[in-house]
């Protein structure tokens, strides 16, 4: 297998041992795998581009969480939506939570009209472009470019807004059950407490179900190229544990070690959501790196048998 400068780099691959991806195996092939991926994070200029997706993440996050307590009371009813509020603060990692958790309840205490509202609608148009900066992001790290008319990835956006709304009031519903089944089961079992239910049992599943769920759709519709399911999972299994990994890791040093109360007053909680927000955007391009250079060992091995028969 050759592995010169000039051979390599015709090929695609950026690392300068090209064989080991193409056809290494193992742990040799993970390695190289992750290398070229890291290799092809900077070649893609991520850190910056990481950057614009936590600012971006930062003004979103807000609108969409009035969006979705919205249209939570409005399609149910004020405690539906005061409950599904507090089920996201159980299993938004802690590194958010805990420094903003305030402005959360603020924001979201606050009454407002339907979701027809023109101030609903501004909270959408902010929330798009959160959703906009991950599509940026996925293309640049599929190496995708964008050809999709501006109107038909603004319809798109806005659709995955709501639609991950929508999402979240069905959670509501699923609470509301969950606490119903929770209250039938304590009065058949006494030892049984309904709140383990609702909360302890099913927020960390619920959390990595969401997470995942939420990866996908975010890799197959935001792209400007379909990718097929097979080709998609390596990068979004890795995203997922490295991201819960990530949570414990930061939740951690913010309470051993960072002190941001000193440098920023009162805007700490807001840096430090901004440095988790940048971090978890790394990973997320990562993730469609490692998916494109997984893509490019199987079009290289595929093109070395061809060439070989």
């Amino acid at each position: 297998m050759p592995d010169s400068s000039a051979d390599h780099k015709r090929s695609g691959i950026l690392s300068d041992q090209p064989s080991d991806l193409v056809g290494g195996s193992g742990w040799l092939a993970i390695w190289a795998v992750l290398r070229e991926a890291l290799l092809r994070l900077w070649d893609d200029e991520a850190l910056p581009l990481a950057g614009n997706i936590a600012f971006r993440a930062v003004l979103a996050m807000f609108p969409f969480l009035i969006f979705v307590s919205s249209l939570t009371a409005f399609i149910g009813d004020p405690s539906m939506a005061n409950r599904l509020i507090e089920f996201l603060i159980q299993i938004v990692p802690a590194p958010l939570v805990d420094t903003l958790i305030e402005e959360v309840r603020a924001v979201l205490a606050v009454r407002r009209g339907g979701v027809a509202s023109i101030g609903v609608l501004l909270t959408i148009w902010f929330a798009v472009g959160g959703v906009d900066s991950v599509r940026v992001g996925l293309n640049r790290a599929y190496d995708i470019k964008e050809h999709r008319p501006t109107l038909a990835i603004f319809a798109l956006q806005v659709v995955v807004v709501i639609g991950g709304a929508l999402v979240f009031v069905v959670v509501a519903y699923l609470l509301v059950m969950g606490s119903l089944v929770g209250t039938a089961a304590h009065r058949l079992l006494s030892g049984f407490q309904p709140a383990l239910l609702t909360l302890d049992l099913v927020r960390y599943p619920s959390a990595a179900a969401i997470l995942t769920s939420a990866l996908f759709a975010a890799h197959i519709f935001l792209p400007a190229r379909r990718t097929r399911f097979s080709s998609l999972w390596p990068g979004v299994l890795f995203t997922v544990l490295v991201w819960m990994g990530l949570a414990a890791a930061f939740s951690l040093y913010l309470a051993r070690f960072a002190n941001y109360a000193s440098y920023y007053a009162g805007l700490a909680g807001l840096i430090a959501a901004l440095y988790f927000l940048y971090l978890s955007a790394l990973v997320l391009i990562f993730g469609g790196e490692i998916n494109r250079v997984i893509r490019i060992r199987r079009l290289a091995r595929a093109f070395a048998v061809s060439q070989s028969g």
